[in-house]
């Protein structure tokens, strides 16, 4: 059953809400007494059988407890769920996103009082770009040279110097890249040369595309999504709880504001034009992945599927169909084998 309380949704400016909960204080002894009643059957005193000491000498000796324990619940049950009820009922009739976790005011509390418990959230609104479809950006074509083939390999040969002692020295290099002979490992440098010449033209081009997005579409990035974005990439590497220092926090500032002003401008670009990937381009990637891992398609998509990373693999599909549009290329399909 829902928690009677009096919500009061304040606007603080077009970014920020803040919203107040109070429990009356007939509510809360009513939540007191159930959960004394609760606690009493589990509770045994001398003198008393199980489950039959006197209300009164049990919240003489157990009634702050319980009524922490009270506070406790109604905060982090029913109110989170009050709280969750009007976040969704914002997401779905104003189309507004959360920028960060909703911050926790002060909590009253007393006994004998009204509990209030405020929430102050930051919000993203609906975000419309304009002038992607025309931008002129593309990826330039790029190109593999002998020279460069010929350098790769005389680096792969220092590297691997002492590993690769004749007579089977080619065959041991060709075998590290999966090639069975010269002209094989000479092609899979040049494959590797080309990925990579190509993912630094593609980078170098969405670049140019999303500077001039930004300096189209200027938006506010909001102070509570760069310090909770900031706190995320430092948690990737810790165990424990991390902290951002200021100083910290305004190293990576830059970086974060333009990480979030990609991201939102990509998200919406996506809704605007519906962007889905096809089955054929999921299973592209999925090929990709397995072809890295030397796995079988069917096996690798079996476990992808398991995991869950499947779900996460069309989400980031969907984002690059969008900087795709930017620069004007398409994903690749997946060709089914005959049988």
């Amino acid at each position: 059953m829902a928690i009677n309380c009096q919500t009061n949704i304040s606007t603080t400016d077009e970014n920020h809400r803040s919203v107040e909960f109070t429990v009356s204080v007939s509510e809360m002894e009513k939540l007191f007494d159930k959960n004394i009643s609760e606690f009493r059957k589990q509770v045994s005193m001398k003198g008393f059988r199980p489950g039959q000491v006197p209300k009164q000498l049990f919240v003489s000796r157990f009634g702050d407890e319980v009524y922490r324990e009270t506070v406790d619940k109604a905060v982090n049950n029913d109110l989170k769920l009050e709280f969750e009820k009007i976040i969704e009922t914002w997401k779905t009739d104003e189309k507004l996103e959360l920028a960060a976790p909703a911050e926790h005011g002060d909590l009253q509390a007393d006994r004998g009082q009204d509990l209030v418990y405020k929430l102050s959230v930051a919000f993203n609104k609906p975000l419309t770009v304009q002038g992607y479809k025309d931008l002129g950006v593309k990826v330039p074509a790029v190109v593999v040279s002998e020279e460069e083939i010929n350098d790769v390999i005389k680096g792969l040969r220092e590297r691997f110097a002492n590993e690769l002692e004749p007579p089977s020295q080619d065959e041991k290099l060709y075998s590290m890249v999966g090639a069975e002979n010269e002209a094989d490992f000479r092609a899979k440098i040049s494959d590797d040369i080309l990925k990579d010449k190509l993912l630094k033209a593609r980078q170098i081009a969405l670049k140019e595309a999303f500077d001039k997005l930004i300096a189209q579409n200027p938006f506010p990035v909001l102070e509570e999504q760069i310090k909770y974005t900031a706190e995320r990439s430092l948690q990737q590497h810790q165990e424990e709880e991390v902290t951002i220092s200021k100083e910290q926090l305004d190293a990576m500032r830059p970086e974060i504001i333009l990480a979030i002003q990609e991201d939102r401008i990509l998200r919406a670009i996506a809704e605007q034009e519906s962007l889905k990937p096809t089955q054929g381009q999921v299973d592209a990637r999925i090929q990709e992945i397995a072809d890295s891992a030397r796995m079988d398609f069917a096996l690798a998509k079996d476990a992808m599927r398991k995991n869950g990373q499947i779900n996460r693999l069309r989400e980031n599909l969907k984002l690059e169909l969008a900087q795709n549009l930017l620069i004007g290329e398409s994903l690749p399909e997946k060709i089914q084998e005959k049988a």
